[in-house]
């Protein structure tokens, strides 16, 4: 969630790569940044609420520096205001932090009889202030931060600076990701890589429990017993240009039009041609008498998608949870159980927690990521990648969809034994146009004339049946998550049991039909609603429509396997919630309170 930037050079210029990084980062979602750099023998610390050209106001007042540590922060303990900004500073000691110390009301107890006064309500200063009583003791830095891994609780990524070592930074790690970038004129520690991808490819991730130490020469790694690691640098293939807007007016609109790329990038992973190499490429889901997706927010939804085709056609039962849940619900897991934990950045904190769960009891378990090198993709025994690349809006669309082509993949491969030759030899077909729909549907929805019928709307309704009820859901948090408008999706059954009595005259209700077995269903529970004045945007597979069908307004969607009906189905909905943001002046890619990478519970 929070973003961590540091750098150790040879050059005065810390503040602008350090600005830089956090720009870079914003997408994570934040409400007030901070710098701290080595101004001689001192620390000077500069923080600012809000965006982060408030921060890059105050700063050019403060002379450059070849070395500092920056942060977004968004507030878990603690009001977002300057004082709960990092950096935090408590003795000799400077830190930022992403991450919860969920032991952090204990030590500040502790520490307040020991004469720390706090200044800020964040488990962060509470870390910075156990760092600083250990050194008070102990000279030896690092020994000092194995001791401090022994008394934090929880998660975190630190970037450390000593007061009385000018040009040195420390970082550790616990549960939240920290790598490293290693360049020509100096050093790197970031939450990812798209923090200095503009000035090294050339990089390393930090380890669990793993301690560094950066100057502007060399980077040195310590396990937690202090002994020297070799670092395994690797190089990024991460494309400069993904994260820049490249002439859209948002991130958001700029991954929707890169959807059809990132899902041929994705297919293409794991097949050409033909569905049968997926027999190289996918799991054998054979052995397996259950599977558990389990995950958070879209992911979630991603995982009632595969539930839903793998149960249908392979005949294998399924659960889906989200992962908050999983854990505590006491899951009935044995050995001929799979868990698929779906996360787009791999450090999401629920889902890691439940993969760990998972790896504890000894069940097989299986990452479907789209972030190399992450914590999920590093513990799970088998792992899925997606080609979505970096993804920067807060709101997923291009990972959610490179996320769905792998559950259908997954599908397909488990539920081909099923499927006749003519079957195989048409989805084969579509998989290899699926950029072409994607494309077409982006250039030919047409919206504006529906957009202003949610406007300062207080309720907003989503139906669909089986595989379109969870892109309704899908469609309902896009619309939540950046344009702030209360949306909620229903399976259309369920209307008429409560949620029909809060339909109104020109109250908004988005339905979405793609099964030819539910169509008559569908249209029914449609018109229900329409008889009770509500306005309806209907979403419709092309071949099933016809003009007897009542609605305000109507998109066409491409006839394609319902393997793949989750791929294109979705796009009217995210061009749909990208455009009523754009009307409302919204801020589309960093939404109020909402992070990218949920890194804390």
């Amino acid at each position: 969630m929070c973003g961590i930037i540091g750098y150790a050079g040879s050059k005065p210029c810390a503040h602008g790569v350090l600005l830089s990084g956090l720009k870079a980062l914003e997408y994570r979602g934040y409400d007030s940044s901070g710098i701290a750099s080595f101004q001689g023998d001192q620390i000077k610390i500069v923080k600012a609420k809000g965006k982060i050209k408030e921060l890059e106001e105050k700063i050019k007042d403060v002379p450059e520096s070849t070395c500092g540590i920056a942060h977004t922060r968004w507030a878990t303990h603690g009001e977002p205001n300057e004082i709960n900004a990092h950096p935090h500073k408590v003795g000799q000691i400077t830190l930022v932090h992403n991450g919860i110390i969920e032991n952090a009301a204990a030590l500040k107890k502790a520490y307040e009889k020991r004469g720390i006064v706090f200044k800020s309500d964040t488990d962060s200063e509470v870390a910075c202030a156990c760092l600083a009583i250990l050194y008070r003791t102990e000279k030896n830095k690092l020994n000092v931060l194995r001791e401090a891994a022994k008394i934090l609780k929880g998660s975190y990524a630190f970037g450390i600076m000593f007061e009385d070592e000018e040009g040195v930074l420390y970082g550790m790690r616990k549960d939240s990701p920290l790598v490293l970038g290693i360049g020509e004129d100096g050093n790197f520690l970031a939450s990812d890589l798209s923090a200095f991808v503009r000035f090294t490819r050339k990089y390393a991730v930090i380890d669990e429990n793993q301690i560094v130490r950066i100057t502007n020469k060399e980077i040195e790694c310590y396990d937690k017993d202090l002994k020297h690691i070799e670092l395994k640098t690797q190089i990024s293939e991460m494309d400069i240009s993904t994260i820049e807007k490249n002439g859209y007016d948002s991130f958001l609109l700029k991954e929707i039009h890169e959807e059809g790329k990132v899902v041929m990038d994705t297919i293409h992973h794991y097949m050409t041609q033909s569905l049968h190499e997926l027999s190289k490429t996918m799991i054998d889901l054979k052995k397996y008498d259950h599977l558990y997706f389990v995950a958070c927010g879209s992911a979630y939804h991603v995982g009632l998608l595969a539930k839903n085709l793998i149960e249908k056609y392979a005949r294998i039962p399924c659960n889906c949870e989200v992962a908050s849940e999983f854990r505590y619900n006491s899951p009935i897991l044995d050995e001929k159980t799979l868990v698929v934990c779906i996360s787009q950045s791999g450090e999401t904190a629920d889902t890691l927690a439940a993969l760990r769960m998972v790896n504890k009891m000894g069940i097989d378990s299986c990452a479907i990521v789209n972030v190399k090198g992450s914590s999920l993709e590093k513990e799970a025994k088998y792992v899925l990648p997606t080609l979505a690349g970096v993804e920067i809006s807060v709101a997923t669309t291009k990972a959610y969809c490179a996320q769905v082509a792998v559950c259908a993949l997954l599908a397909l491969h488990a539920s081909i034994d099923h499927l006749s030759s003519l079957q195989i030899h048409m989805i084969e077909k579509q998989l290899l146009k699926l950029d072409t729909y994607i494309h077409k549907l982006i250039s030919d929805t047409k919206l504006d004339g529906f957009v202003s019928s949610i406007i300062n709307k207080k309720n907003v309704f989503f139906i669909g049946r089986g595989m379109d009820y969870a892109l309704s859901m899908e469609g309902a948090l896009k619309l939540k998550e950046i344009t702030y408008i209360q949306a909620v999706a229903y399976p259309a059954g369920e209307l008429k049991h409560g949620t029909i009595s809060l339909i109104e005259k020109d109250t908004p209700v988005m339905v979405l039909i793609s099964d030819e077995h539910l169509v008559d269903k569908s249209i029914s529970n449609m018109k229900e609603v329409k008889a009770r004045g509500a306005k309806i945007l209907l979403v419709i597979r092309e071949d099933l429509y016809h003009e007897n069908i009542e609605a305000d307004e109507v998109i066409f969607l491409p006839k394609v396997s319902e393997f793949l009906q989750g791929i294109v189905s979705i796009v009217p909905y995210q061009l749909l919630a990208h455009h009523i943001a754009a009307q409302m002046g919204c801020d589309i890619d960093q939404p109020k309170n909402l992070a990218k990478s949920v890194t804390v519970e």
